[in-house]
């Protein structure tokens, strides 16, 4: 399911997604009745840019579990310091990279640069050339920015064939990304500074603002203490407690009030120390309110 969802190729999702047909058929109409659109990179119709995942949410709501208690105004500060400081660390960050990409693209294009090397680049034109290696072959297209692989294409991203390519060319690599991976456009990104609100006293609020008046909204607060953490998804699993003395689930061994379970199969040394013990007779497997001899030793 993984290698179908990142792959570029056409053909090479065709054969994950019969592979995950043979292994479990369940799963495969489960991932078609999604829809293809929305897991899949050769299927998807915006542009990824290397990004299979944009939950930019679930970053969020980590960032804020231990603060929702707090009141609403309280809350909005706290979100908006956190932004400010985000925004000042990715700026300076981003200016103080040395090279026309981020380090992240620059990386990349590091590591694909030594697969280049192993290539045998044949020119068909100024602009088209065929790679080789191993017997596979790929055509790439420096003016469309294209390669049969589809990553050039589908990235706005050079593919080891078309660093190969740009290579026989003496082309600059730079010129054949898109601005997204480079380091001015992350730098414009963070180059707006979030400010500080100030003290409510010196805000100045517009009269038609100031004379609204807004109202309790019209909805009664369930019972109990409110729920911190997320509500689970019905995909995930819930695990539930299980007693290692008696088997049963729902509580565990410290609360415990049934009798052992008997293990038919090896047996499981367990250190005296992490089991019960009689305070009377210091003997192992009960306590003293349930020891068989107290009543003979009151008497």
């Amino acid at each position: 399911m993984d290698s179908a969802a990142r792959t570029y190729s056409e053909f090479n999702y065709n054969r994950h997604m019969e592979e995950l047909h043979r292994l479990h058929k369940g799963a495969f109409e489960y991932a078609i009745a999604a829809g293809p659109h929305k897991w899949s990179r050769v299927h998807c119709p915006q542009r990824r840019y290397r990004l299979m995942t944009t939950n930019v949410a679930e970053c969020i709501n980590s960032c804020l579990k231990f603060v929702r208690q707090l009141p609403m105004m309280t809350l909005a500060e706290f979100i908006r310091n956190m932004l400010q400081k985000w925004f000042h660390d990715r700026h300076a960050a981003a200016r103080s990279m040395r090279h026309q990409l981020t380090d992240a693209a620059h990386l990349v294009i590091l590591k694909r640069v030594e697969k280049c090397n192993y290539m045998t680049v044949n020119p068909v034109d100024w602009n088209i050339f065929s790679d080789k290696l191993k017997g596979n072959q790929w055509t790439v297209n420096l003016h469309l920015k294209t390669c049969t692989c589809n990553k050039f294409q589908m990235d706005h991203f050079p593919c080891s064939h078309a660093l190969a390519a740009a290579r026989e060319r003496n082309l600059d690599f730079t010129s054949l990304c898109a601005d997204y991976y480079k380091r001015e456009t992350l730098i414009d990104a963070y180059s707006v500074p979030i400010m500080p609100v100030g003290h409510p006293s010196s805000w100045v609020v517009p009269s038609d603002i100031a004379s609204r008046v807004v109202l309790n909204p019209k909805s009664k607060r369930q019972s109990g203490c409110p729920i911190e953490g997320r509500h689970a998804s019905s995909s995930e699993r819930t695990t539930t407690q299980s007693c290692r003395r008696c088997g049963q689930s729902g509580h565990n061994s410290r609360r415990c009030s049934n009798p052992p379970m008997v293990n038919e199969g090896p047996s499981i040394s367990v250190p005296d120390e992490y089991r019960r013990k009689c305070s009377i007779y210091h003997s192992i497997g009960h306590n003293k309110q349930t020891c068989p001899e107290k009543d003979s030793t009151v008497e």
